[in-house]
């Protein structure tokens, strides 16, 4: 049989083997540990960039949308405040129209008053002018009436003389 002293070296010769067994198993054990972490990590950074863009692209669409939407309702109160502006300035122009239309009348009725008293008085001028040059005619009538006279009674006198 086998004495303590062959029992201790095969323990010792056991142990030496499982510590070798176990460094190469741990040794192992860490690259395989170390090859599935970078895997893992590639795996996950993988992930990260696709959900990064998938997140980015719907933060694009939500954005494109919204600002859609923004520009149709600016592009509506726009065109509201459009039509309102002019509406008030067409009343504006209207009122405008109206006033400068009453005063250009105003001032027709205005000066036509003056036109008939400048016809009213060329009128009496007319008169007064025709008056007076059948009055002259009638002077040099009469006095080419009383020179014929004159001459004819002169003749008369000279030959009475």
């Amino acid at each position: 049989m086998l004495e303590q002293k062959d029992f201790d070296l095969l323990k010792n010769m056991m142990e030496s083997v499982m510590k070798g067994t176990e460094e190469s198993i741990l040794e192992k054990v860490d690259g395989k540990l170390e090859k599935t972490e970078k895997s893992i990590l590639e795996k996950v950074d993988e992930k990260l960039e696709k959900t990064e863009e998938s997140i980015l692209e719907k933060v694009d669409e939500k954005l494109e949308k919204t600002e859609k939407s923004i520009l149709e309702k600016v592009d509506g109160k726009l065109e509201k405040t459009e039509k309102s502006i002019l509406e008030k300035v067409d009343g504006k122009l209207l009122k405008s129209e109206s006033l400068v239309l009453g005063e250009i009348e105003r001032t027709r009725i205005y000066l036509e008053k003056h036109i008939e008293k400048v016809q009213k008085n060329l009128d009496d001028m007319n008169q007064y002018y025709r008056i007076t040059k059948l009055e002259n005619d009638n002077v040099t009538l009469l006095l080419k009436l009383i020179d014929d006279l004159t001459k004819r009674v002169e003749e008369l006198e000279r030959r009475t003389a």
